[in-house]
């Protein structure tokens, strides 16, 4: 059974810790790497006439037009060329983008503190394994404080370059692709700023709720990945793991209540490699 069983009408974040907290500071937060999945209600129907949200899925339903062009079609090559660019951006931001504010309790960062009492009854729940990990408040917090200021330069950065690539034309046939690619790259960061900046609001507030989920604990011990032969699992060698194994993702659907095979399992894989590539780039 979903661990989720109001996320038709509620804001959930799951918190996925994918590495353990390490003694090892970098100045990052790549030290203690944790997977935010952020569950929202379906959108209504005055919510999906709206103009941001329609030119959103038109956008996509564009791009998945390239993905069903033959092989060897310059369309698939594009598409194709960018999904590998969209696995290299890091699963933080596509995590945070991916969040529409619009779906959540109605509380802008700014607002005078007697208009938050709003949120004393829109709580929004963190769920986390507790024997993998501590209350991920503090490490949210954290991750916000950096990602914030992030994005907002990342946003303006991409925005000035964009007009800068519109002249650019290759072939009259083929679309300008510089020009694409730098406004959604624009596009990416502005909608993963102001999920961050919103979420900082809610940790400020007290509005996001730690609850330990003894179902995702389950999913952990399942599919903890085993210790490499001839080595023990002492406390150095298992802050150099992965804490899940892919084989988690689907048990993880489940749970949760997602389809099999959908944007949520794909952000996870991606997650999970993109982890286990940091951890080998520290170790050397």
């Amino acid at each position: 059974m979903s661990v989720i069983p109001s996320a038709k009408s509620a804001v959930r974040i799951v918190a996925l810790p994918l590495t353990r907290p390490s003694a090892v500071t970098t100045g990052r937060l790549a030290e203690h790497l944790t997977y935010y999945h952020i569950v929202t209600p379906p959108p209504s129907e005055g919510q999906k006439r709206n103009w941001a949200r329609r030119m959103e899925n038109k956008a996509a339903d564009l791009w998945a037009g390239l993905g069903k062009a033959p092989e060897g079609n310059w369309r698939r090559k594009a598409f194709l060329y960018g999904e590998r660019l969209v696995d290299r951006l890091e699963f933080e931001e596509l995590a945070l983008k991916s969040f529409d504010t619009s779906l959540g309790p109605k509380i802008l960062p700014g607002q005078r503190k007697d208009k938050l009492e709003l949120m004393s009854a829109h709580k929004i729940p963190l769920l986390y394994p507790p024997s993998v990990c501590k209350s991920p408040l503090a490490h949210l917090r954290a991750l916000l404080a950096v990602r914030t200021p992030q994005h907002r330069k990342g946003a303006l950065m991409w925005t000035a370059i964009s007009p800068l690539t519109a002249p650019l034309k290759l072939i009259p046939i083929i679309p300008n692709f510089p020009f694409f690619f730098c406004a959604w790259r624009a596009w990416s960061h502005y909608g993963a700023y102001k999920a961050s900046q919103y979420l900082q609001s809610c940790v400020e507030h007290e509005a996001i709720v730690p609850q330990a989920s003894s179902e995702l604990d389950t999913i952990y011990m399942e599919h903890a990945p085993a210790a490499p032969e001839g080595e023990s699992r002492s406390p150095e060698t298992v802050h150099q793991q992965l804490l899940l194994e892919h084989t988690a993702v689907p048990a993880l659907e489940k749970l949760l209540g997602f389809p099999p095979g959908g944007s949520f399992a794909a952000d996870v894989y991606r997650a999970l490699e993109q982890a286990r590539l940091r951890l080998e780039g520290a170790a050397w």
